[in-house]
């Protein structure tokens, strides 16, 4: 009885696997963003698209691993693990750490984005969007040994230049671009503060997998979201003593260099360095 009981979960499991929507393609991108602190340091994240021609998952590999891990109790207990032999062997670079904060999930006609604002996290739905792209065919460049054409569009409040590959007839791309009748491999925002590049790219099957701890995000929509963040990075310390002060605990004074007591936002304002997408404002 057991055995067939075993037999019945396997098929289970098989019949869920084969059920998950499988990629064509792998691409790895560097995704260049402001440091929030004073928006002048240049800051990275790697990133990976897996993609088929109507679904695709854009998310960080080391951020999807930690969250594997906490999603459960044996994993927890070997992060948990892994931590304190770092501390004790003095290899703090070998704690395993989120890279980028989101996960952008495409299907035929959605997005799905999860994201974090302070210890909160957020997931909200949006329609895949008709971008109005400005193709400019005259201009192209080679990535990865793929010619490219040069793309402009104005969305969510900056202005983008991108660079697709019509040899790769596949409507993807980093973060939320789409709509081009070829692979994104190249987006910059106009000032330079946020960008995404190709650093590599496959074939592959890999299943495009659901986001692991999903049921722990909070629903909302895009603009109240953006509000939400900007709102934690303008007061981050007041957002953490309101969060915590019903568990009796609360943050200490944060002092300037010279020992002064530091005010207002430990963050830059929006005026200095902005979210990727300012329309909320």
């Amino acid at each position: 009885m057991i055995n067939k009981v075993t037999a019945m979960l396997m098929c289970l499991v098989a019949i869920a696997a084969s059920a998950q929507p499988q990629a064509d393609i792998e691409v790895s991108y560097t995704a260049h963003h402001p440091n929030l602190r004073n928006g002048k340091d240049d800051l990275t994240s790697q990133y990976i698209l897996l993609a088929n021609g109507d679904e695709s998952k854009f998310f960080s590999p080391m951020t999807e691993y930690v969250d594997s891990l906490n999603s459960t109790p044996e994993g927890k207990a070997k992060l948990n693990e892994m931590t304190s032999n770092a501390f004790l062997g003095g290899k703090l670079d070998d704690i395993p750490r989120s890279d980028g904060s989101y996960y952008v999930v495409k299907s035929v006609d959605k997005y799905t984005y999860y994201d974090n604002s302070g210890f909160e996290k957020y997931v909200y739905e949006e329609p895949v969007a008709e971008m109005k792209w400005e193709v400019a065919e005259d201009s192209t460049k080679n990535i990865l040994g793929y010619e490219c054409i040069m793309a402009v569009v104005d969305y969510h409040g900056r202005r983008w230049t991108a660079w697709f590959t019509p040899e790769i007839p596949i409507n993807a791309g980093p973060w939320k671009f789409a709509g081009l009748p070829g692979l994104i491999l190249e987006a910059t925002a106009d000032g330079n503060q946020y960008s995404f590049v190709a650093t590599g790219l496959q074939q592959t099957d890999k299943p495009i997998t659901p986001v692991y701890l999903a049921n722990e995000y909070e629903k909302t929509d895009r603009i109240k979201f953006l509000k939400a963040r900007r709102s934690f990075l303008d007061n981050p310390l007041g957002k953490i003593n309101a969060q915590f002060a019903g568990a009796g605990v609360t943050v200490g004074k944060v002092q300037n260099e010279d020992g002064s007591d530091a005010t207002g936002s430990i963050f830059a304002p929006a005026s200095v360095v902005d979210l990727i997408e300012t329309d909320y404002h």
